[in-house]
């Protein structure tokens, strides 16, 4: 999903009249961060599609860095308003999946509406709702169907916003 809002804000970028070039001119610290925590996530999902690893203590440590990553990355750029959003978006991720044990709700209705399967164990950090999940409404519970099927949640909507607002706004910054 990220990666639509991603093309969709440089389109909209361009259509503003902004240029890529000028996100370079965007003041943002500690980018590694971003990256170290995406890493964490591919690799623990690629392992545990792989069977190398399954759902628990181990899985939910490595999800709790990659937030803790997030967040600090949040807090040194907390003068940005866009990563304010995009973290808060992340926070709300956060939220279900820790109380969930360290996996994200995703809704029944929602994979047979996108045609997911419902082993989603296998898939990665993921658990179906059921009556005793927390907060379920904050899981993976928004049928996305747009260029590919997705179940999102309202923190990967706010996220995907967040990022949007910074790519448009980014590429119409120019140098001070």
């Amino acid at each position: 999903m990220f990666i639509i809002a991603l093309i969709i804000s440089i389109i909209i970028g361009y259509i503003f009249k902004g240029r890529l070039k000028n996100l370079i001119n965007v003041e943002m610290n500690y980018l590694y961060l971003v990256f170290a925590a995406f890493m964490i996530e591919a690799i623990t999902i690629f392992c545990i599609r792989k069977g190398l690893l399954q759902r628990g203590t181990i899985t939910f440590v490595l999800d709790l860095c990659m937030y803790i990553l997030i967040f600090l990355f949040g807090y040194f750029n907390r003068k940005n308003p866009f990563i304010v959003i995009m973290c808060f978006g992340f926070l709300l991720n956060a939220i279900p999946i820790f109380l969930n044990g360290g996996a994200m709700p995703v809704g029944v209705k929602t994979i047979d509406t996108v045609g997911l399967t419902h082993n989603i164990d296998r898939e990665g950090l993921y658990r179906l709702v059921d009556s005793n999940t927390k907060l379920w409404f904050l899981g993976d519970v928004i049928p996305f169907k747009f260029i590919t099927n997705l179940a999102i949640s309202i923190g990967d909507i706010v996220a995907a916003i967040g990022l949007m607002l910074f790519v448009i706004m980014g590429m119409k910054k120019t140098k001070s």
